[in-house]
C-alpha cells in the first residue's frame, strides 16, 4: 500500500505523457497547415506564369519565340525547375473570344508537388491555372 501511495506522488513522466497526448493532434494539424500554405503558394505562383506567359504570347514578344518553353523557364525560376513540361501547357495558347472581343488563352495544368513530401489530404491534386489576355486584333 505505501508503494502506491508513493507511486501516486511522483510526477516524472507527467511531462512526457503530456507531449505524446498534445503532439498526437499537434504535430498532423501543423503538417496539415504547412501543406495548404505550400499549395496555395504554388498555386499563385503557377497563375502567375500563366498570366505572364498568356501577356508574352498576346504582344507577340521576342523574349517568347517558344511561348511553352517560355512557361517552362518562367515556372522554374518562380517555382523551382522541372515543375511544369511544355505539355502542361495545353493547349499551345490560343485566341478565344469571350463577348466580342479577342483574348490570348492559356492554360497550365501541374501535379502538386509537396503531396509527395507530406501526408494526405493534399496529395495528388493537380492544378490548373488559366489566364487571358487581350489581343489587339479585329473583334470576332
Amino acid at each position: 500500500m505505501r508503494r502506491f501511495r508513493n507511486l501516486l506522488r511522483q510526477h516524472g513522466g507527467a511531462t512526457a505523457i503530456e507531449f505524446a497526448l498534445v503532439a498526437g493532434i499537434f504535430l498532423p494539424l501543423s503538417f496539415a497547415i504547412l501543406d495548404a500554405g505550400m499549395l496555395l503558394w504554388t498555386k499563385g505562383a503557377l497563375q502567375s506564369v500563366a498570366a505572364n506567359t498568356a501577356r508574352c504570347a498576346a504582344i507577340a514578344s521576342t523574349n517568347c519565340p517558344d511561348v511553352q518553353q517560355f512557361a517552362v523557364t518562367s515556372a522554374g525560376n518562380w517555382v523551382f525547375p522541372g515543375i511544369i513540361a511544355k505539355v502542361d501547357v495545353s493547349p499551345a495558347p490560343a485566341i478565344v473570344c469571350i463577348s466580342g472581343a479577342s483574348f490570348m488563352k492559356v492554360t497550365i495544368t501541374s501535379r502538386y508537388w509537396a503531396g509527395a513530401v507530406l501526408p494526405p489530404p493534399l496529395n495528388g491534386v493537380t492544378l490548373t491555372s488559366v489566364a487571358y489576355f487581350p489581343v489587339a486584333a479585329a473583334p470576332c
